[in-house]
């Protein structure tokens, strides 16, 4: 497991560099008689996203919640009822169910998704948390871990929903020092396999009324029509080359529940989490040969 720390400025320099002759190119050819209908259709670009349809398997509910994904991972099971808050209400605590305002900021469960859930093409998310049935301490930050994943397919979303934003929005400190891209060992098929990119956010937050600051730490990776990216920046530019037609990311997000003092222990614990419970995650997103069938006019692998 490899740590490189990489600046936010010199990630979106680099790829703005990337996109400099593209927008010349485009700026020139826009500005002739020709016209600009003209030159999408003969680059063959598209001014419009289709959705990729998630896996036949895979089953969301009315409220675009994910049902399929399995509530035991290994040594790693959904925290039952009575496990975080000692209260006993028949539910597993380990269930997040999003709802109204935060629903609506994260873009899912709109009128498009309620047209296009019966066609397996909506946006949808899970929240949970798994408990590591190995550690048995409650103050171990180990002992659970926060899953989530959220997919979005046919708009260009922007990509706004990232520790490294949101967690400042509400007033958390990051230590850029400890944050970065971090690599973790998978063994699954190809593009998933060996060292595969996450981006680790380190982040304080300060209690003022006990004067004292905690350190916490969050993991998460984007599937990017089926290809790992780590990076945000470069998902939000993929998503608007106006050469894809067919597109979709999803973004897989886990942290510890509790404060990460030690980040190198922490990581040891994440390459364990990350092991148990990618084969499940990547069974429930569209692979690279399902996208690309779908742009050579098949269908998605069923």
């Amino acid at each position: 497991m490899t740590v490189t720390a990489r600046p936010a400025a010199s990630i979106a320099g680099g790829i703005a560099r990337q996109w400099v002759h593209f927008l010349v190119a485009a700026g020139i050819l826009a500005s002739t008689f020709v016209g600009w209908n003209w030159v999408i259709a003969m680059l063959k670009w598209v001014t419009s996203k289709e959705a990729v349809p998630w896996p036949a398997a895979v089953r969301v509910d009315g409220e675009f919640r994910l049902e399929t994904f399995p509530t035991s991972l290994g040594p790693f099971a959904l925290a039952q009822d009575g496990e975080l808050d000692g209260n006993l209400d028949g539910k597993p605590d380990g269930e997040v169910i999003l709802r109204g305002d935060v629903m609506e900021s994260l873009k899912i469960g709109t009128v498009l998704d309620k047209r296009r859930l019966g066609e397996r093409k909506s946006n949808w998310y899970m929240a949970r948390i798994y408990r590591d049935s190995r550690v048995q301490s409650p103050s171990d930050p180990r002992r659970f871990w926060r899953l989530e994943i959220s997919y979005y397919t046919g708009g260009l979303d922007k990509v706004p929903h990232v520790p490294e934003r949101c967690l400042v929005a509400g007033g958390a400190a990051l230590v850029r020092s400890l944050s970065g891209s971090v690599s973790f060992d998978l063994d699954g098929r190809a593009p998933w396999r060996g060292p595969v990119p996450f981006w680790r956010t380190a982040y304080e937050v300060t209690d003022r009324s006990r004067l004292n600051t905690r350190q916490y730490v969050q993991y998460h990776t984007f599937s990017l029509n089926g290809q790992p990216e780590d990076i945000w920046e470069k998902v939000r530019l993929k998503l608007n080359d106006p050469r894809l037609r067919y597109c979709y990311f999803a973004k897989i997000q886990f942290a510890p529940i509790g404060e990460a003092a030690d980040i190198g222990r922490i990581d040891q614990a994440a390459q364990e989490f990350v092991v148990n419970i990618m084969p499940a995650a990547l069974s429930m997103l569209p692979m690279p040969e399902d996208v690309d069938r779908l742009g050579a006019g098949g269908a998605a692998s069923q």
